[in-house]
């Protein structure tokens, strides 16, 4: 999942070919399908993902074999980082929704940190990749001619396609000045070879396997997605096997936060709460997760074993809804931590827990005041 607009390492391209995992998946192993209904539940702008990226050396990985069923274990993979990104729409986003349609969406970690990723686009039964965005290091917008047409709804598995299109690209400085453009042609082929259960994150999904070849940059991926919405990505030079053990370039996992408890569906929390934090064990970012029944003043702090405050992450008010914190522990040595939380609000939330039927768990002091803490475990 490493190939950009110029061919350097960089998460675009590997995830414009990711979306073509997700017309995969159904309810049975024999005869797979997937509406478009479930993709792009995946790309609803306000969701969140993690991101889950194997080092600049990523150690040999079994990809499995084609037909099946066939298990593709994961289990235990080696992940360097884990980063959240949030799902926009373009039409949100002043700088783009100048440059592509205000309908189609785009992820990042923010919108003004988003760096060569795909921009997407639905319409009544096919979803398009329309381009590629990037804000930093510098603003740097591709358009594809005409739109690449990721998948058209439903799909079985076994479907085969090739597609070619055009790239023009452009580069901004600071100024808002051109500096450089380039337009390239592009061509690729989809295979959908595999399916069987996907062993990752400590748990199992059924999925489908997809192989695609990029002949322009010759090399290829094989993706992976399960109906819950688990992305997959493994990319190597074209020269690697189809099956078994092989070196690869990338190794690229998304999982919606809905998968992990963090983004709920959209409704009002019932009740205060700190969720684990996601990755544990982790190594050097995890995704820290809490809720506000009403308005407070929040106190999010990392201790470590001593009881020696390590981190201040949140010391503010804040609203009612659900939040998501990310910290880095780079600095830190490897062992355990504890994460606490303090929720300070003002009498009227008590009427307001007891309206809504929600009652406070032991961690609650009283009425105006919710502490909970999680363990968390930083290998290194």
């Amino acid at each position: 999942m490493n190939r950009t607009v110029h061919g350097s390492p960089g998460l675009s391209s590997s995830l414009l070919a990711m979306v073509l995992v997700t017309i995969l998946v159904s309810s049975s192993t024999a005869q797979i399908t997937i509406q478009q209904s479930a993709f792009s539940n995946l790309l609803t702008a306000g969701t969140s993902l993690y991101i889950h990226k194997s080092d600049s050396a990523p150690r040999p990985v079994n990809i499995g074999k084609q037909g099946g069923p066939t298990i593709y274990d994961l289990n235990g993979y080696a992940f360097q980082s884990t980063d959240i990104s949030h799902v926009y729409s373009v039409g949100a986003l002043p700088i783009l929704a100048a440059r592509y349609p205000a309908k189609a969406v785009v992820f990042g970690q923010t919108p003004e940190t988003i760096e060569k990723n795909p921009v997407f686009l639905f319409s009544t039964d096919t979803v398009y990749v329309i381009g590629q965005a990037s804000m930093i290091p510098q603003r740097q917008f591709m358009h594809m001619r005409p739109y690449e047409p990721m998948a058209t709804f439903p799909v079985t598995y076994q479907a085969k396609r090739t597609y070619s299109h055009m790239h023009y690209d452009t580069t901004y400085n600071a100024a808002g000045s051109v500096v450089a453009t380039l337009a390239f042609s592009g061509s690729d082929s989809v295979t959908v070879d595999g399916f069987g259960t996907l062993k990752i994150l400590g748990r199992q999904f059924e999925c489908l396997r997809v192989k695609l070849n990029h002949y322009t940059f010759s090399d290829k991926e094989f993706m992976y997605m399960t109906r819950e919405g688990i992305l997959l990505d493994i990319q190597m030079a074209s020269t690697q096997r189809d099956t078994g053990v092989v070196q690869p370039e990338s190794v690229t996992l998304l999982v919606p936060s809905a998968l992990v408890g963090v983004e709920e569906a959209a409704q009002p929390p019932l009740d205060f709460a700190l969720g684990q934090n996601y990755p544990n064990p982790f190594n050097p970012r995890t995704a820290i997760s809490y809720q506000l029944l009403a308005n407070s003043f929040v106190n999010l702090r990392v201790y470590d074993v001593l009881g020696r405050e390590v981190a201040t992450l949140v010391n503010e008010n804040r609203m009612p809804g659900r939040y998501i914190v990310q910290w880095d522990a780079s600095g830190l040595p490897g062992g355990v931590y504890f994460c606490r939380l303090q929720a300070r609000t003002a009498s009227t939330s008590s009427a307001q827990s007891a309206s809504t039927g929600s009652a406070r768990g032991a961690s609650t002091s009283s009425a105006q005041s919710f502490v909970d803490t999680k363990k968390m475990i930083l290998a290194k």
